[in-house]
């Protein structure tokens, strides 16, 4: 009896707290109401009309026979007592449809908003979470190097720990910044930019990152490729690709980066030696704060937005985004833009 009670209130509170679902039967009961008052209007209209058309042709018709007027009357009451009946017979079934579709068409209209309202407050979840681990550790040196005291070595120490944190706070930042406004990215006018010189670029500044990894770069850039799009967001789109790449891989893999025209369409596709991605969970990679599996949990060179970022500006774009991957053998993002 009490496993039931505490279920009961369990629900209860879980209703009370599911301000969707509130909405919902509030818009339920907003429609079912509506379509009842205009079924009221229209059927005082048609009550009216059709009893006094009846009273009509039957005093007409019996005029001349007053010995007739009774049966008359009773015949007139019969039928507008048939019309009330099949009337509110057919309001019954009207409404009751109503109330079904209108709680099914206000689930339809809220479920866009729900899972955009879902979707933030795991993004904020999320943030909260990666921004926590850095800020636990600074906090716990911090506290350890004032208890203490300490030498050179353990002051060095402790600074390139807490440089690297600072990075990593800094570069989610930067990624979470660049997440919230990518939504005026649409209003910007895209130009010819030299995709080639920009991938490049980015090879050459990622080297020292590459080699301190050891990961070895495979290039196959053709020269002189352009698409549309702007340099800024072009240089991060293959910046995190080239990056991602690096980080998952293998001790001694490689980073393959090949950019070339076929046909009407440019493909730009980065492709690792590294651990790779289950086939659950590909689907799932370009999910903001997405990790696959603990491997990739484990690497804290990043916060698992460098493929959202990826996907956003590819989108804004108007290129295609395609990734294939094998566990334990490495994943390719393929980008097409047309």
């Amino acid at each position: 009896m009490k496993n039931i009670s505490r279920r009961f209130a369990g629900s209860v509170t879980k209703w009370r707290n599911n301000q969707f679902l509130k909405a919902r039967l509030k818009l339920t009961v907003y429609y079912t109401f509506g379509v009842f008052f205009i079924l009221l209007i229209f059927n005082l209209i048609i009550y009216s009309l059709f009893a006094a058309n009846i009273s009509n042709n039957l005093e007409y018709e019996g005029s001349d026979q007053e010995e007739n007027q009774n049966i008359e009357l009773q015949v007139i009451q019969k039928a507008k007592n048939q019309l009330q009946a099949v009337l509110l017979m057919t309001d019954g079934v009207i409404v009751i449809l109503v109330v079904g579709i209108s709680y099914y068409l206000a689930g339809r209209t809220l479920k866009p908003i729900e899972t955009v309202f879902e979707k933030q407050k795991k993004f904020v979840t999320d943030a909260a979470h990666e921004l926590r681990t850095p800020l636990t550790v600074l906090k716990t040196g911090v506290e350890a190097f004032l208890l203490t005291g300490s030498n050179s070595k353990e002051y060095i120490k402790f600074a390139h720990d807490s440089l690297e944190e600072i990075n990593f706070l800094s570069n989610l930042t930067n990624d979470l910044l660049f997440l919230a406004r990518s939504e005026n990215f649409s209003n910007e006018e895209l130009a010819e930019i030299n995709l080639s010189k920009i991938v490049e670029k980015q090879l050459d500044s990622m080297n020292i990152y590459a080699k301190e990894k050891d990961i070895i770069f495979v290039k196959e850039v053709r020269p002189e490729i352009f698409v549309k799009g702007k340099e800024e967001y072009a240089r991060r789109l293959v910046a995190n690709l080239i990056k991602n790449a690096i980080d998952y891989n293998k001790q001694g893999g490689k980073v393959i980066v090949s950019l070339e025209k076929r046909k009407k369409n440019v493909v730009l596709k980065v492709a690792d030696t590294g651990i790779g991605i289950s086939k659950e969970n590909l689907s799932r990679i370009f999910d903001r704060f997405f990790k696959a599996d603990d491997a990739r949990s484990k690497n804290k060179s990043g916060a698992g937005i460098g493929l959202s970022i990826v996907k956003e500006i590819a989108n804004r774009c108007g290129a295609r985004i395609n990734a294939k991957s094998k566990l334990g053998e490495g994943t390719e993002i393929k980008i097409i833009f047309s």
